[in-house]
Parts: C-alpha cells; sequence; structure tokens
C-alpha cells in the first residue's frame, strides 16, 4: 500500500486536482496542515469521502519545511499497513503513460526510495519522492529541503510508467516577493550554518534566488561562489554555467562570457547546455567561426540519463538547430544543410519552428550549390 504524504497551507486552487491525480497510486492520505485559512481542509475532506479514500488531516505549527516534512513522514510510519510514502507538492500533479499498470508497478517494489522525474518545463530532473515506510527518512535545509536516507539504504528509478510535472500554481508561488523573501531566508540561514554541505546548498540557492528576482549582480556573485564549494558536480556545473548567462546580461566583455560557459562545460563534459548557450552568445555577436567550432563538438553530445535541470530540447534539436546556422554564417554550407535535413528528418523540433528549419536548408542548399559552381574550372 502506498500513502500520499503532503504538508499544505492555502493550497485550496490546487489540492484536489493534486490528489486526484495521484488516485490511482495511493491507499491512503495523510496530509498535514499548517495553518489554512482558506477552503484547503474541507476540500481535502470531501474529496476523501467522495472517493473513499481513507485518510486525515493533521494540524500543526509551522516551523520550516524540512521539520513539518520530516514530521509528516513520521506520522505515516504509525500506520504499519503502508509500504511507501509518496511525497507531493500541491502544486504538482503526477502523469502516467498510457500502458500503465499500477497494480502491477506496486508489486514490482523492492527498494528503500525512489526517484522519480520531475518536469519543470522545460527543465528535467529526478527526486527522491517514494519512500520505504518503515525507515527513517529525514529532510534537512530550511528551503529547497532535501531528502537524508537512512545508512545503506537501497535506490532505484522510475523511468517510465509516470511521471511529476510540478507546477507554479501553488500558495507561495502566489506570492510576488517570493525569491527575495527566499533570499532572505537562506542568507540568514548562511550567517549560522557550520555544515560545509548546506553551506554550499543554501549558497546555490541564493543565487538562484537572486536571479529569479532579476538580481544579476548577487546572483553572478554567488554562483562563482558556489562553483568553488565542491560537493556535488551538477551543481557546481550548474553554477558555472550560470555565472556566464549573468556576465552576459551585464555586459562582460566576450571572451570573458565565451571563457565561462566553456568552464562549465569542462567541468561536466557530459552537459551540453553551457556549449548551446556558448553557441547561441556567439551567433548574436556574429563570432561565427568561434560558435561553429565549439558546435562541431557540442552536436555530438546526446542528452544525459540524469542530472540537474537537463534541458531536453537543447540535445533534440537545439544543438543541431544552432549549428547550422553557424556553419552557414562561417562558410560551412554543406554541414548546415546536413544539420538542417538531421532536424527534419527526426521530426523533434516543435511544428511551428519546422518551416523555418526547411527555408535554412534552402539557403544553405543554394548557396552550397553556388560555391561548388564557382569552383569549375
Amino acid at each position: 500500500m502506498i500513502g500520499l504524504c503532503m504538508i499544505v497551507k492555502n493550497e485550496a486552487d490546487v489540492i484536489v486536482k493534486c490528489i486526484e491525480s495521484a488516485r490511482r497510486l495511493i491507499d491512503y492520505v495523510l496530509i498535514v496542515d499548517t495553518g489554512s485559512t482558506d477552503e484547503t481542509q474541507r476540500l481535502i475532506a470531501e474529496y476523501l469521502h467522495e472517493q473513499d479514500i481513507p485518510g486525515e488531516v493533521i494540524e500543526e505549527a509551522w516551523v520550516d519545511f524540512a521539520t513539518n516534512r520530516t514530521s509528516c513522514l513520521r506520522r505515516l510510519r504509525q500506520r504499519t499497513d503502508i509500504s511507501y510514502a509518496l511525497v507531493l507538492d500541491a502544486d504538482e500533479v503526477i502523469v502516467y503513460d498510457d500502458d500503465f499498470n499500477e497494480a502491477a508497478f506496486k508489486q514490482q517494489l523492492n527498494k528503500d526510495f525512489y526517484h522519480i522525474k520531475i518536469v519543470l518545463y522545460p527543465t528535467e530532473y529526478f527526486r527522491p519522492q517514494l519512500l520505504k515506510n518503515n525507515l527513517e527518512f529525514v529532510y534537512r535545509g530550511v528551503l529547497h529541503e532535501f531528502i537524508e536516507a537512512p545508512p545503506r539504504s537501497s535506490s532505484g528509478t522510475i523511468e517510465s510508467g509516470f511521471h511529476i510535472i510540478s507546477g507554479r500554481g501553488g500558495a507561495r508561488s502566489r506570492n510576488p516577493r517570493k525569491y527575495e523573501d527566499d533570499a532572505r531566508t537562506l542568507e540568514k540561514a548562511l550567517v549560522s550554518e557550520t555544515d560545509e554541505f548546506l553551506v554550499s546548498r543554501y549558497t546555490f540557492y541564493l543565487a538562484q534566488s537572486y536571479r529569479d528576482s532579476g538580481n544579476n549582480e548577487l546572483a553572478l556573485k554567488y554562483y562563482i561562489e558556489r562553483s568553488r564549494l565542491g560537493y556535488w558536480e551538477e551543481e557546481i556545473f550548474y553554477s558555472t554555467w550560470q555565472s556566464a548567462a549573468m556576465m552576459e546580461q551585464l555586459g562582460y566583455p566576450d571572451f570573458e562570457v565565451i571563457g565561462m560557459y566553456l568552464k562549465a562545460f569542462e567541468g561536466r563534459p557530459t552537459r551540453a547546455e553551457s556549449l548551446h548557450a556558448a553557441m547561441n552568445f556567439c551567433r548574436r555577436c556574429g563570432l561565427h567561426h568561434q560558435g561553429f567550432l565549439i558546435g562541431k563538438h557540442a552536436v555530438s553530445i546526446t542528452i544525459p540519463s540524469s542530472g540537474l535541470f537537463v534541458l531536453p530540447w537543447i540535445y533534440e534539436y537545439g544543438l543541431l538547430d544552432e549549428f547550422s546556422i553557424l556553419a552557414y554564417w562561417s562558410g560551412h554550407f554543406q554541414e548546415s544543410l546536413d544539420s538542417c535535413l538531421q532536424i527534419l528528418q527526426e521530426g523533434r523540433i516543435p511544428s511551428d519552428q519546422r518551416e523555418r528549419i526547411e527555408v535554412n536548408a534552402d539557403f544553405s542548399r543554394k548557396k552550397g550549390a553556388r560555391s561548388h559552381s564557382d569552383l569549375q574550372p
């Protein structure tokens, strides 16, 4: 049996949709409400009654995300008939593959916890969401909390069957000063935090908060600081990539921006997003030969099986698209044409972009033919 485990506050706009999306998986619902003043609790109770789903809503004073999530898991462990806890946020929904069989899925569960794909458009990443209910999992962190598994726990990844769409409709997202508030919370935490891993994590999300609030100068400062703190290589890569993006926004010299994009790739050569950004930057700056040279390698990189904030579209068609344009403007017309034709043949580009690629292919074809004719004696 799977129990849905959630903490909520003022989520009347989204809570029923969330629980309904999990209906195929769950056998029980435990929700900790940390102070709702809207219709959240009533809507939950009505939905559980209408659908005949056993469950309860427990009121609990707000402390922080990690403390309250851990408390919710602890409460669910009192139900010894529940095998796994499924953790969701109120603005998340589960989307199932057409051939998903929930009974077969539950029967094959044998790991202590499972990572589930999170789609936060346009990015994707995996996060531990399904946890063995008889084990003591703990959340850590004042914001962007993460799960800490018991020693020697086994883990798996749910790569098909269903995934989670992360939304922006929850109560936190409706706060117009969300990112400024987050930055203050993280700055306060960093003053007293002595755990080096948490310092690195708080610094990363402080940079993220400043970026999302539009403060590029402070975002750059903390992205660079985070990139020097070690620990998770994916976070270091992303911080270096975003450092380059902030430098670009702030008008740094071309060679410094490109150098930072390449530094990100140097630290994580399985990721191509920073190379794509460098190619795009070169194209917009008229540095077509440099962009072409970067793209020659970038187009060979395939999408990683996992990673932080992966952008699938870049691997599906974005690299080839940028490369085709850079190849054209640097005089490599056949490579430009070949890239356009590959994009069209693979069919992964959005339909509203297909005509543009067809036009670009035609330009490359004509330009290449003209160049070949110039070589005739």
